[in-house]
C-alpha cells in the first residue's frame, strides 16, 4: 500500500509588484517618465505647490527699549536671523555641500543617483524612503512640506526642488537654505546658530567652527555641541574628512582642524524667548500690534526692529519689587493680586509693566483688567467737572448727612463712618477724600456732565451705571484697569492734553522702512487752567492727606483709592486698595486685591498704605537719575486765590500824638489786598457813628479836637462783592501824660517808698515836702498812683479811663500809653469784636 505523503499548506504568494523588485522596477519607469517626457508636468505641479510667500524666509522680530539700542526681547518660538549669502564665509558653504549635497552645483533640483542609493537602502531595510536629499529638497521640504517620511511627500519634494532650480539661481538657493535649516536650541538658520553657540557672526566662524554647524540639518539634537559634545565632536571631524575628500580643504587644514577641541561660548542665551520681566509687557505688546493690523505671525517673524517705550531701569524695578512678598497685605495661598504701569505723561507710551504676580506668558494681564477704582475716580468725575464750570480749590463744598432721594434715598457715608465736616473747600475735600462732598459736589455739577467728563478721560461706565450718583465714589460692576488710569490722570500733568497709552513707540522692516512710525493720539480733556487747579489739590493729597506714604523726593500729586467690602460677616473690608499718581513727566498706577473677594479672602488696608509704599518705592528706584522737576503753571493761568477772609479786629487804638494835634489810629490788618476797611468815630451811641474814611492800610490819622473825645471803630469789607465782616473793638481817644524835664538823680532810689535808702537817717518813710505826690501815710486819701493825684476824687478821672456813671461810654484800656510812631499799634482797646473768621482751610501755597 502506498503512503500517502503529507501535504504541507500552501503559502501564500505575495503580489510581485509590492515586493523588492516590483518596487525597482516602479522607481525605474518613474525614472525613464521623468527622463523622456515627464519634467514639464512635474514642473507645471510644483509650480502649484509653491507658496511665493513662503519663500520670504521668516526672521525673528526684535524689540527694542526705548533708546533704540537696549534689546529686550527677541519674539516667536524660534530664533531667526537672515544672512545674505555674500555674507557668509566660502568654508561654511563648502562645509555644507560637502556634509549634504557634493554634487550642488552639477543637478537641477535633484540627483538621480542619490535616489537610487536611497532607494535601496529603502529596499534593503524594508522602509519608508528616505536619505541623499538634495539641498534643494531639503530646502523644498524645510519651507513648503511636513516632515512625513513617505512616497508622496518624496514625490512633491521632488516637483518642488526642480520648481525652484529653475527659478532661482544657486546662491539663492543656498541662501535660503542656510537660513531655513533648523538649528537646534530654538535656533533657526546658520546667523542664529552661530551667535548662540560660538557668540559671534556667520563672517566670523572658522573652519572648525563652520563644520560644527554643518553637522546639524542630520540630526539637530543628537549632534548638539551643547547637549552632546562627543557626538558632535565627532560629526565635526567627519564633516572636515568630506570636506578634504572633495577637495575643498587640503588634508593638512584638516588635522590641524580636527586638533582643535570643541568649544561653545561661556554665557548661553537663554531658551526662553522673553524673560519673565518683560512677559506682561511683550503680550501688551502683541495686542496692540494686532489693534494695528499685524498679525501675531507677523509681528514675531517679520524680521522687524520693535522699539518700545520701555525704560529698563523702571521695568527692572517695577519687577524686583513685585518680587517682594512683604510688599503686599496677606498671605500666599492664594497671594494678593497687584499690577503697576508707568507712563509718560507727554505721550502716553508706557515705560514699565507688571501684569500681576508671578505672570506667565499670555495669562491674565491685570494691568488691562478692571476693577472698581475707589476714590480714584472723584478728581475724574466729580471735581474736575466742577472745575470746568469755574469752581475753585476754594470754593465751599458740603461734606454733611444727605439722603438723595432722588437716587434711590442713598445716604453716602465718609470712609469708616467718620463724621462730617460741614461746609468745607473743595481742597479739603480732596485732601482728607471725604466721600459725602465727592458725592454732593457730582450732584451739583450734574450727573450727565460727570459721566461725559468720565467718558472724555477714556473711562466709559456700564449704561445703567450712568443713572447712579454712586459713580461719584468709583461705584462700578467693572470698573477701569490701571492702564486706564495711569493714562486720565496724565491729562492733569499735561495741561489737560490726554495721550492714548500704548508701548510701540516704532517698527521698522529689515530693509530699513518704517512699518509703523511714532505718533501721538492726543485729546484735550479739561483745559490748562482745571488740570493746574487740580494738580494743588493732589499735590497737597500727598503732602498732607491720604497719600503721604506715595512720596519719594521728586514733586508728586497724587490720589488713594479703597473699594470697601462688606458684608453680614465682614465690616469695613477692602475690595480693592488704589494709588494713582504722577509728576511732571511721569504717571504710575497700582492697585492691589483678590482675584476673588469674599469672606474670607478679602484685604484689611487702605490706597495709602501698601499701595502707595510699594508705589514710593518702584518710582524711586526708576526715577533715582531723572531730573527733579516742580510742576509749573501754565501760561496765562492765573493761582487759585483763598476766600476772602475778613478778619477779626480786637486791637484797634486811637492815640493823640506828640504833637497833640492828630489822633494815630491803629489796627492789626491783613496782607489780603482785597480786604479794605471802613473807619467810623462818634461821640455818644455807636449807632450815631460817621464814616471818616475808607482805606486799604491798617492805620489812619484824624485830627485832634480835644473838645470832642471820639470813639473809633472799623469795620473790615470784601472789596470786590461789598460784604461787610463784624465792627471792631471801640477805642476811645488816649492823651499822653507830658513828660517831666527834670533830671534825675542817678544816686535816687526809684523805690517810691524808700527814695534813699543809703541815708541811715532815713527809715524809709517818704517825707520830701516839695512832692505832694509822694505817700503820707496819714493821709488816707492820697493816691498811690503816680498818674493820678486823687484817685479818691469822684470830679476827678483819668483821661484815658472810662466814666462808669456814663452809660454811652464804653470801656476801654485804662492805662496811659506812650505815645509812639504812626501806623504802630498804641492802646489796645479792650472791647470785645466777635469778628467772623472765614479762611479757607487747607489753601494751596
Amino acid at each position: 500500500m502506498e503512503k500517502r505523503r503529507s501535504r504541507k499548506p500552501a503559502k501564500k504568494r505575495k503580489s510581485f509588484w509590492r515586493g523588492p523588485w516590483g518596487i525597482i522596477i516602479f522607481m525605474t519607469a518613474l525614472f525613464l517618465v521623468l527622463s523622456i517626457g515627464g519634467c514639464s508636468a512635474l514642473y507645471v505641479a510644483g509650480n502649484q505647490m509653491i507658496d511665493e510667500s513662503k519663500l520670504e524666509l521668516k526672521e525673528t522680530s526684535k524689540v527694542y527699549a526705548s533708546d533704540g539700542k537696549t534689546e529686550i526681547a527677541r519674539l516667536g518660538t524660534d530664533d531667526r536671523q537672515l544672512v545674505t549669502f555674500d555674507k557668509i564665509p566660502k568654508h561654511v558653504v563648502d562645509a555644507f555641500i560637502a556634509t549634504e549635497d557634493n554634487r550642488f552645483y552639477e543637478h537641477n533640483g535633484i540627483d538621480p543617483i542619490g535616489i537610487g542609493r536611497a532607494v535601496v537602502k529603502d529596499i534593503i531595510s524594508r522602509s519608508k524612503a528616505e536619505g541623499a536629499s538634495t539641498i534643494t529638497q531639503q530646502l523644498a521640504r524645510n519651507i513648503f512640506l511636513s516632515h512625513d517620511k513617505t512616497f508622496m511627500r518624496k514625490t512633491k519634494e521632488i516637483m518642488i526642488a526642480m520648481n525652484l532650480e529653475r527659478k532661482y539661481s544657486k546662491p539663492q538657493i543656498m541662501e535660503m537654505y542656510l537660513n531655513a535649516f533648523y538649528a537646534g536650541k530654538g535656533r533657526v538658520g546658520i546667523q542664529a546658530a552661530s551667535k548662540y553657540y560660538f557668540g559671534k557672526s556667520v563672517e566670523q566662524l572658522s573652519l572648525e567652527e563652520g563644520a560644527t554647524l554643518a553637522a546639524l540639518p542630520k540630526a539637530p539634537n543628537t549632534y548638539n555641541p551643547v547637549a552632546h559634545p562627543d557626538n558632535s565632536l565627532k560629526r565635526r571631524n567627519l564633516v572636515l574628512s568630506l570636506m578634504e575628500k572633495n577637495g575643498f580643504i587640503t588634508a593638512e587644514q584638516k588635522e590641524q582642524a580636527q586638533k582643535k577641541p570643541l568649544k561653545v561660548q561661556d554665557n548661553l542665551p537663554s531658551n526662553s524667548r522673553v524673560s519673565e520681566e518683560y512677559r506682561a509687557y511683550i503680550d501688551y505688546l502683541t495686542d496692540e500690534a494686532e489693534r494695528r493690523d499685524i498679525t501675531e505671525d507677523q509681528l514675531y517673524y517679520g524680521g522687524y526692529k520693535i522699539i518700545t517705550y520701555m525704560d529698563s531701569k523702571a521695568q527692572k524695578a517695577m519687577f524686583e519689587e513685585y518680587k517682594k512678598d512683604r510688599n503686599f497685605p496677606g498671605g500666599t495661598d492664594p497671594k494678593v493680586q497687584s499690577a503697576m504701569v508707568i507712563m509718560e505723561t507727554k505721550t502716553g507710551g508706557i515705560t514699565a509693566m507688571v501684569g500681576g504676580r508671578d505672570y506667565v506668558t499670555k495669562g491674565l494681564n491685570r494691568a488691562e483688567m478692571k476693577v472698581q477704582p475707589g476714590s480714584t475716580i472723584k478728581p475724574l468725575i466729580d471735581y474736575a467737572p466742577a472745575l470746568e464750570k469755574g469752581w475753585t480749590p476754594y470754593t465751599m463744598v458740603k461734606d454733611e448727612k444727605k439722603t438723595y432721594r432722588k437716587y434711590q434715598n442713598w445716604t453716602p457715608r465718609n470712609y469708616g463712618n467718620e463724621g462730617y465736616a460741614g461746609s468745607i473747600t473743595m481742597n479739603k475735600a480732596v485732601v482728607e477724600s471725604r466721600n459725602a462732598a465727592a458725592v454732593w459736589t457730582l450732584n451739583e455739577v450734574g450727573l450727565s456732565t460727570g459721566v461725559s467728563y468720565l467718558k472724555k478721560f477714556g473711562i466709559t461706565p456700564e449704561p445703567e451705571e450712568e443713572n447712579y450718583l454712586s459713580l461719584a465714589l468709583g461705584g462700578m460692576q467693572k470698573g477701569a484697569t490701571p492702564i486706564q488710569m495711569a493714562q486720565a490722570y496724565s491729562a492733569f500733568a499735561n495741561n489737560g492734553k490726554m495721550n492714548k497709552a500704548h508701548v510701540i513707540k516704532q517698527i521698522i522692516s529689515r530693509d530699513g522702512g518704517v512699518i509703523i512710525p511714532e505718533e501721538k493720539n492726543e485729546t484735550q480733556v479739561v483745559s490748562p487752567q482745571t488740570a493746574y487747579y487740580m494738580t494743588e489739590m493732589l499735590q497737597n493729597a500727598v503732602r498732607e492727606g491720604t497719600g503721604r506714604k506715595a512720596r519719594f523726593g521728586h514733586p508728586l500729586a497724587g490720589k488713594t483709592g479703597t473699594q470697601q467690602y462688606d458684608s453680614k460677616k465682614v465690616s469695613r473690608g477692602t475690595r480693592y486698595a488704589w494709588f494713582v499718581g504722577y509728576t511732571p513727566d511721569y504717571v504710575g498706577s497700582i492697585y492691589m486685591g483678590y482675584d476673588v473677594t469674599n469672606d474670607k479672602y478679602h484685604l484689611r488696608t487702605t490706597g495709602g498704605a501698601e499701595p502707595a509704599a510699594l508705589f514710593s518705592k518702584v518710582m524711586a528706584k526708576a526715577m533715582e537719575d531723572k531730573e527733579r522737576k516742580d510742576f509749573e503753571r501754565p501760561e496765562g493761568v492765573k493761582t487759585a486765590e483763598p476766600p476772602v477772609s475778613l478778619p477779626s479786629i480786637g486791637d484797634l487804638s486811637a492815640t493823640v500824638d506828640e504833637t497833640g494835634q492828630s489822633v494815630n489810629i491803629n489796627w492789626g490788618g491783613t496782607k489780603d489786598n482785597r480786604v479794605k476797611y471802613r473807619l467810623y468815630r462818634f461821640l455818644g451811641s455807636p449807632a450815631e457813628k460817621e464814616m471818616i474814611a475808607e482805606t486799604g492800610s491798617s492805620g489812619y490819622t484824624d485830627a485832634f479836637d480835644s473838645s470832642k473825645m471820639y470813639t473809633y471803630v472799623v469795620v473790615p469789607y470784601n472789596a470786590e462783592t461789598g460784604e461787610e465782616g463784624n465792627m471792631s473793638n471801640m477805642a476811645t481817644i488816649t492823651v499822653p501824660e507830658p513828660q517831666s524835664d527834670e533830671q534825675t538823680d542817678p544816686n535816687q532810689s526809684t523805690d517810691p517808698n524808700n527814695p534813699n535808702p543809703d541815708d541811715p537817717n532815713n527809715p524809709g518813710q517818704l517825707t520830701d515836702p516839695n512832692n505832694p505826690n509822694l505817700e503820707d501815710p496819714n493821709n488816707p486819701n492820697q493816691s498811690t498812683d503816680p498818674n493820678n493825684s486823687n484817685t479818691t476824687d469822684p470830679n476827678q478821672q483819668n483821661p484815658g479811663q472810662v466814666n462808669p456813671n456814663d452809660q454811652n461810654e464804653q470801656g476801654t484800656d485804662g492805662g496811659i500809653i506812650p505815645p509812639r510812631q504812626n501806623n504802630e499799634r498804641t492802646g489796645r482797646g479792650n472791647g470785645n469784636g466777635n469778628g467772623r473768621n472765614a479762611s479757607g482751610e487747607g489753601s494751596t501755597p
